[in-house]
């Protein structure tokens, strides 16, 4: 065999690249259901910062009989999430963004390690409502940047669609669990403070936010069950617990019991939403099943007809035509491929093969464009709060009402504002670099 003949040819390549989409694939489908594993994680850690909340701001008096059984339910949802982990190769990562997944996984993991000293000081009353709200909090963004991660690397673009679909929807139910908790906390202590109660303004909005990019990614399937969420019965009851909430910071008092009834109405939502959730998992692994076996059949494919095609005779040089760029119509270049031991049918054929993947390439990075769009506004906005939250020593409510209240004197979108807020951030530093 000559030296010409030895090397790989283009065929080689072409099927290695097949190979290559089943392994990303493969790493999504891993990656879903590490996604599965965090959604299930942050629920039973949301029902029970809820519960926790609800027997600190009692002192003791309400859900203690509760709190034991959803510990419990926390710590088998961790042992799961831990069990996905093992799935991921450390030591030869293929996960595009390998770094950062890491990273954010390490810290999340942190988080959980110091949870169960948290846990004993919640039985101790050791902990202040406001305390439980950010510490669990704190412990779920971390969670929720893991599958920011994978939507942000995921490059197939049905599958990224999803993805930030369940980014945003996760990030809308935290919100959510935030505010019964916020609510729990105002109604027990028989009132809300104005930084309660603007707390809770914060959270409805971002809320609505969140949901409002879960609507536009999510599937037509997860839209029906969400718009069946939309509608329930226990919608109405908690705009007029809003209401009440808002009201009772001019009149310095509401109603004690109303905590009860505003953890029931909120909990349901939290649950309705986590039924939302488990159909956007469900969408996301069938999804992504089903392009690992197209992917593999596609490659299969591929071999039968390249070996067919290598099997016959008539090795030789062969033309392509191609239109000029720019040139007047009818006009046309010409360029001859040397397909050495080929045969000109299977040198067209791989020249086909090459430009249809090539192709399918190019179109799946234009959609992808859209999906991380949306990431990357996040990105900008969380960006700019943390620079004006330093710059004016303020809390993260402050700084979001603080960029939403420019971009509506501008008529401008809050992405927009943001990123010329950060465009500004050596003008904000003061002299002395303070």
């Amino acid at each position: 065999m000559d030296e010409l003949t030895a090397k790989r040819d283009a065929a080689d390549y072409l099927l290695a690249s097949k190979k290559c989409d089943i392994l990303a694939l493969e790493q999504l489908l891993s990656m879903g259901q590490l996604v599965a594993s965090i959604s299930n994680l942050v629920h039973a850690l949301q029902r029970e910062r809820g519960i926790s909340n609800l027997y600190v701001a009692s002192s003791g008096q309400r859900s203690g009989d509760r709190l034991a059984g959803l510990v419990e339910a926390s710590i088998n949802a961790e042992r799961a999430f831990r069990a996905r982990l093992e799935d991921i190769d450390v030591d030869n990562p293929r996960v595009p963004g390998a770094s950062r997944l890491f990273s954010r996984i390490a810290h999340a993991l942190q988080g959980l390690e110091e949870l169960q000293a948290v846990r004993g000081d919640i039985r101790a009353l050791k902990l202040k409502p406001e305390g439980i709200i950010d510490g669990y909090s704190q412990l779920i963004q971390s969670l929720l940047a893991i599958v920011f991660e994978a939507a942000d690397s995921a490059a197939d673009p049905d599958i990224s669609r999803v993805l930030v679909a369940m980014f945003h929807l996760m990030l809308g139910k935290e919100l959510a669990g935030q505010e019964r908790a916020v609510g729990v906390a105002g109604f027990a202590q028989g009132g809300f403070s104005e930084p309660l109660a603007e707390r809770l303004r914060h959270l409805i909005d971002n809320q609505e936010r969140c949901f409002q990019t879960f609507s536009h990614f999510a599937d037509a399937r997860s839209m029906e069950v969400w718009k069946e969420t939309l509608s329930s019965d226990g919608a109405a009851e908690l705009e007029r617990l809003r209401r009440i909430a808002f009201a009772s910071t001019g009149e310095g008092r509401a109603n004690s019991d109303l905590s009860d009834a505003w953890f029931a109405i909120a909990s349901d939502r939290i649950d309705a939403i986590k039924g939302v959730e488990d159909q956007v998992e469900h969408t996301l692994d069938t999804l992504s099943r089903r392009k690992v076996a197209d992917a593999r059949d596609d490659l299969s494919s591929h071999q039968v007809h390249i070996q067919a095609l290598a099997r016959q005779p008539q090795p030789g040089a062969f033309a392509i035509f191609y239109s000029a760029g720019g040139a007047p119509s009818g006009e046309a270049g010409t360029q001859a491929y040397d397909t050495g031991c080929a045969s000109q049918q299977l040198g067209r054929s791989l020249v086909d093969l090459v430009q249809e993947q090539s192709q399918r390439l190019q179109i799946m990075s234009e959609e992808l464009q859209e999906a991380r769009a949306a990431l990357a506004e996040r990105k900008t906005i969380e960006k700019a709060k943390g620079l004006i939250m330093k710059h004016h020593q303020i809390g993260e409510e402050e700084a979001y009402r603080f960029l939403r209240q420019l971009a509506m004197a501008q008529s401008k979108k809050l992405a927009e504002v943001a990123k010329v807020t950060i465009s500004m951030a050596d003008i904000l530093k003061a002299p002395g670099g303070k």
